[in-house]
């Protein structure tokens, strides 16, 4: 008996499909620790939530491991604001380093005059300076730049040639963290900095909008959009981790669990998971077979429809005759203005919906002027168990599938 290889809902340690992705990585680490420059431009990779954004970025986070670089990471979004978060992180990552750079580096830290209040509260409280003039509402901004500086100095003390920040939900940052990143970054890159450090992020696809409402340059973000595993990507995700154990998975088993998960990371965990199961954790030298995915299939349902079924309950009724509609108009990218139609409203009347639907990652855009939901399987969900879809009215519709079914 082996235990399962695949991990739905877990981090995963290998990010097939995303060589792109990381070999831009590898090049920026080279420009940052080879040439001792500072990386300008806020990279920032979006998806919707189980594409793997998460994945992605903490395997960037072990290559800088692996390059000798500090790595100081973060989740956005807790109350005591992203800068505060950041701070903490830098000293919890150097407290056992010793000597002045280390001592400065405490002092700098000190000068953001982090308090806390009570616990899981954190306020940053910073004095303008008169570099900060043009944006005093901005706290901290001089401050953490000079935080970034000893950090780095400090780290080369240690052999660590370069320090960089990974910043997970960055769409959830609080908007004076955001800017004091942001406005601290951009003096970093005015100045011609030779200060080896960097910034990678992930979010939710409306990070841009998010941060283009509290920086006005945030064209200095690099957006990169993540997109589901293409057929060859989601074969290596399946069958890599069980080749790794001595088992394999036959040729029309990997083709039916390809197309079922549709290229949905968390979808082809689950489905992968499942499959093992239903072989009974099988041994080196067993085989995954087409039986096994299709008692994986339900299994991977129902795991799907618990999910459906919290993101719909936690939805506003707005927002459920919005996802309504757009079950109701059929699996793939809809029209706004069909959905419009549907609901006799105008566009502009479902604004509100549509941008909280896009805000929570429920919906995407999908070409222009059309929407699809971001998980594979969710219109199914609602026409089976919401009432008020075609099925529910008794309208004539074709009977119901997962997708990948073979006649």
């Amino acid at each position: 008996m082996q235990p399962s290889p695949y991990t739905p809902g877990e981090v995963a340690r290998d990010v097939p499909g995303r060589a792109v992705q990381l070999a831009q990585m590898d090049e920026r680490l080279s420009y940052m620790i080879d040439l001792q420059r500072l990386i300008g431009r806020v990279r920032v990779d979006v998806a919707a939530r189980g594409i793997g954004k998460t994945s992605l970025l903490r395997q960037m986070q072990r290559r800088a491991d692996s390059r000798g670089a500090l790595t100081v990471w973060v989740t956005a979004g807790e109350d005591r604001g992203l800068v505060v978060a950041l701070a903490e992180e830098i000293d919890r990552r150097t407290s056992g380093w010793k000597g002045d750079a280390r001592r400065r580096l405490r002092q700098s830290l000190n000068h953001l005059q982090v308090t806390i209040g009570v616990p899981g509260v954190a306020q940053l409280k910073a004095t303008p300076s008169r570099e900060q003039a043009a944006v005093p509402t901005i706290p901290g901004v001089r401050e953490f730049e000079d935080v970034v500086r000893h950090t780095v100095a400090t780290a080369r003390k240690e052999n660590r040639p370069a320090v960089v920040f990974f910043v997970d939900e960055i769409q959830s940052a609080d908007a004076d963290g955001l800017r004091t990143l942001a406005y601290a970054w951009q003096h970093l890159q005015s100045e011609g900095s030779d200060v080896p450090a960097a910034v990678f992020a992930a979010g939710l696809p409306n990070s841009p909008e998010v941060i283009a409402a509290v920086v006005t340059f945030s064209e200095r973000f690099a957006y990169r959009p993540l997109d589901r595993l293409d057929d060859d990507a989601a074969m290596v995700a399946l069958a890599g981790p069980a080749r790794a154990l001595g088992v394999h998975w036959e040729a029309d088993a990997l083709d039916q669990a390809v197309a079922i998960a549709q290229g949905y990371p968390y979808s082809l965990q689950l489905l992968g998971d499942a499959a093992w199961n239903a072989a009974g954790y099988p041994e080196a030298g067993a085989t995954l077979t087409i039986a096994h995915v299709r008692q994986a299939r339900a299994t991977m349902q129902i795991d799907l429809d618990a999910l459906f079924r919290a993101r719909w309950e936690k939805s506003t009724p707005a927002e459920q005759d919005f996802m309504r509609a757009i079950a109701t108009l059929g699996d793939g990218p809809v029209q706004r203005a069909d959905i419009a139609r549907h609901l006799n409203a105008t566009t502009e009347d479902l604004s509100v919906p549509r941008a909280r639907l896009l805000d929570k990652g429920l919906i995407e855009a999908a070409g222009h002027g059309k929407l699809e939901f971001t998980i594979p399987g969710f219109a199914d969900y609602v026409r089976r168990h919401v009432s008020g879809t075609a099925e529910a009215q008794g309208r004539p519709q074709p009977p119901p599938s997962l997708p990948g079914e073979r006649g």
